[in-house]
């Protein structure tokens, strides 16, 4: 980390030289870390127009003071770049209406009967009758003291006259009451979809109510969206929901897999000045040809706001849930598995996500696909090796981003850096899941878990994330899971791939606005690119490592406008 006293003053070219650009607001009296090329820490910066115009010390950032100028004391504060969302998904605020089911430190479910008595609570409290469907997310199988996922049975006493489905924490598999059965029309009869799977009892074809991956779709198809309700109310929804991203210092979100109803939402608030960060849209591969064929989008620009920079496509499943797809085969027992090699499974054919990532290519479209499991980051790998082949241009600069990347190979790392590829990681399963990784596959694989570190070592620039509302947006929190690396249960999984707080900064910050393509205008805090600023209530690189989860975003701002302040 250099210590610079450094004054860097941006200029356009037909302004008069020896005269100071002046400023509408400086900050000064800071610990500003830049995030720049050489991690350089400055004492004050000044705002024009919503973009840094100088950095430097309080001496030199007066010259850019004038009357009118506005002076913000920072009285020795922390202040770091606004953080950029590697992977989440934003349009998620429609998860007000689902009981909350996570296991502590988000929920309080222990066992399975927290379960039903929770989703009581919840019927009670929306005033759900006998018929109206009941929703839960965030169950995680591996935290209840039964060791098992629930079943329709579970359920079926205390909710026999209504629909009951709720979502495992990976989002990848559902577990639905009798009710929710009948109504979809789901019987011993029903196959498995393509990309899915249907849990059987024992020696029958009897649903038990699990459903993975694509499975899933056979028991939502009669859950009301989550867009519903009228137009400002989703708009007030959707306010709110930046507001919440605000209050941990996001500048820059993520919705990713967006649905084409979430689309058009966005683009009204975008049309109306409603968006106070930067939404970065994936629209997901199902509506592709939709919204290619319609003149109000266009990918790759940030107008008003938000940006739609490429499609988002699954590949494979959660490793948690066991649905991730492997090359060598699960250590303990797969739900839907009867086979002696349970290496989970792909969600769609190689010759399918051949065909998406060279559609992709072709329309000079940035390609983002989920892959948990090495076998999985193979196909992904293949599909990009195909399209280049294809037409015969592996040379540009397409950034194709592997969310999540969980278990890639030091192998598939060094075909990341020949091919250009982003890991966007996702270093929160240290603590949530990183004692169950390494029961289900082993320390040696577990260990390598979003290899950060590695990534670093081998020159490739990667991102870190909370798969909102997989894990919670808190960007300080993820921070310190790259640092530490804690499990629950205290242990470091991978003490090889920590990192220091500064390398984890840059993964939240200049490497996300490099993922999308957007290093030049935001990621660090330097002349010419936007204010977007975050100051802190401790300094990440200076505090006990330990502490760096309990640091408090105090203020948020966005292009040099404050968007969100802590009372």
């Amino acid at each position: 980390m250099a210590l610079a006293f450094l004054f860097v003053a941006f200029r356009t070219p037909n302004e008069e030289k020896d005269k100071p650009l002046v400023a509408d607001k400086v900050f000064i009296n800071g610990k500003i870390i830049t995030v720049d090329s050489i991690n350089s820490i400055v004492q004050a910066i000044a705002v024009q127009g919503g973009k840094i115009i100088a950095v430097g010390t309080n001496d030199q950032i007066s010259t850019h003071k004038s009357t009118t100028t506005e002076i913000i004391d920072l009285r020795g504060r922390t202040v770091v770049p606004g953080f950029i969302d590697g992977h989440s998904h934003f349009m998620s605020f429609g998860r007000a209406s689902l009981a909350n089911l996570n296991p502590p430190p988000v929920g309080s479910i222990r066992k399975i009967a927290d379960l039903v008595s929770e989703l009581k609570a919840f019927q009670a409290q929306k005033g759900l009758k006998d018929g109206e469907w009941i929703r839960g997310f965030g169950y995680d199988v591996d935290q209840l003291e039964e060791k098992r996922h629930p079943t329709k049975e579970d359920f079926d006493a205390a909710f026999p006259n209504n629909p009951v489905v709720i979502t495992h924490v990976s989002g990848h598999m559902s577990v639905a009451n009798s009710a929710a059965l009948r109504l979809a029309g789901i019987n011993a009869n029903t196959v498995d979809p393509p990309g899915g799977v249907i849990e059987r009892k024992t020696n029958s074809n009897e649903p038990t109510g699990l459903f993975q991956e694509r499975a899933q779709g056979l028991v939502r198809v009669n859950i009301s969206s989550s867009t519903s309700g009228s137009l400002e109310e989703r708009l007030a929804q959707l306010k709110e929901q930046q507001l919440y991203y605000a209050s941990f210092g996001v500048t820059t979100a993520q919705d990713g897999s967006t649905g084409f109803e979430s689309l058009e939402l966005l683009r009204e608030a975008a049309q109306r000045g409603e968006l106070i960060i930067d939404i970065e849209t994936l629209p997901s591969y199902t509506i592709l040809d939709k919204v290619l064929g319609n003149p109000n989008y266009q990918f790759g620009v940030l107008t008003n706001r938000l940006k739609l920079n490429g499609f988002k496509y699954i590949s494979d499943g959660s490793p948690q849930g066991k649905t991730a797809y492997f090359g060598k085969a699960y250590l303990t027992k797969v739900p839907g598995c009867n086979g002696e090699e349970c290496r989970g499974f792909p969600t769609a054919s190689q010759d399918d996500l051949n065909e998406a990532i060279l559609k992709g290519f072709k329309n000079n479209l940035q390609t983002f696909v989920h892959c948990n499991g090495d076998a999985a980051i193979d196909m992904y790998i293949t599909a990009i090796e195909n399209a280049n082949q294809i037409l015969g241009n592996s040379s540009q600069n397409r950034r194709p981003v592997v969310i999540h990347s969980q278990f890639v190979r030091p192998d598939q790392l060094d075909k990341y850096k020949e091919l250009g590829m982003i890991p966007a990681l996702f270093s929160n399963h240290a603590f949530f899941w990183g004692d169950v990784h390494e029961q289900n596959l082993g320390y040696e694989r577990a260990k390598f878990l979003s290899p950060l570190k590695t990534t670093i070592k081998k020159n490739i620039i990667a991102t870190n994330h909370t798969d909102f509302g997989v894990t919670p947006i808190n960007q300080l929190f993820l921070l310190w899971t790259s640092v530490e690396r804690k499990s629950r249960s205290g242990k470091v999984i991978g003490p090889e791939e920590r990192l220091t707080p500064l390398e984890g900064l840059r993964a939240i910050t200049i490497n996300g606005a490099y993922q999308y393509f957007e290093e030049a205008s935001k990621g660090s805090i330097e002349p010419g690119k936007l204010a977007d600023l975050v100051i802190l209530s401790d300094d990440p690189t200076t505090v006990v490592p330990a502490q760096i989860k309990d640091i408090q975003v105090l203020e948020t701002i966005k292009e040099g406008k404050t968007i969100f302040k802590k009372n």
